[in-house]
């Protein structure tokens, strides 16, 4: 995984300052985790969710109370501070996921995976769209979003995602290269209007068949 975790990034290590980020960032009407939820993971009654790199499960607070929700994280802080505030409602694994959980772990209706792959190198992305796919019920989804360069985006954009912490941030057609060796059904949707600030996210939808 490459990342950078110095200097003032190193911040975003504690869940605390993690979660309110990620709070201060969120559009609340119309955009963020509202709109991710509402038109792209699209859970129903009962879906069994499994969410990749998890941080501190703030996308339950956007989630019905009745998907049944497991969160992988290798950040035990992270964590800790999911367990704390939403484990009497979901299941927190602090691992990093890998095949050897899909026995015990597996045939979810969701995946999602928020904010991963730009800190995976290609072969680290591709291993992860295997477990996606592996983990997934025939006829399940997997949801990914991530920074993406793309043409004619704001200047102010593309400078914030070229100082994420994550160093692997691609254009479209990289993520797609990636997702299309394993599913061969994919929707795909670019974003600029998710954040409180000018962003740009890229965000694909993997169907199992």
């Amino acid at each position: 995984m490459s990342q950078i975790t110095q200097g003032i990034r190193s911040i975003l290590s504690v869940p605390a300052i993690y979660s309110l980020f990620g709070q201060l960032l969120d559009k609340k009407k119309g955009g963020g985790n509202t709109a991710l939820v509402k038109e792209y993971i699209r859970p129903k009654a009962n879906d069994q969710l499994l969410d990749i790199g998890c941080g501190t499960g703030n996308i339950l607070d956007y989630l019905p109370e009745n998907v049944e929700y497991t969160g992988f994280d290798a950040n035990h802080q992270y964590i800790e501070a999911a367990q704390k505030r939403y484990g009497h409602r979901a299941t927190f694994i602090c691992e990093r996921i890998n095949t050897a959980h899909l026995g015990k772990y597996s045939q979810f209706d969701l995946v999602f995976v928020d904010g991963v792959l730009h800190h995976l190198d290609d072969r680290e992305a591709l291993q992860l769209f295997k477990i996606a796919y592996a983990a997934l019920k025939n006829g399940g989804r997997l949801i990914t979003m991530d920074g993406v360069f793309v043409e004619n985006q704001s200047s102010v954009a593309r400078w914030l995602i070229s100082k994420d912490r994550g160093q692997n941030v691609r254009t479209q057609e990289g993520y797609l290269e990636l997702a299309s060796q394993v599913f061969s059904n994919i929707n795909t949707d670019i974003r600029h209007d998710l954040l409180r600030i000018p962003y740009t996210h890229f965000i694909l939808e993997c169907s199992k068949q």
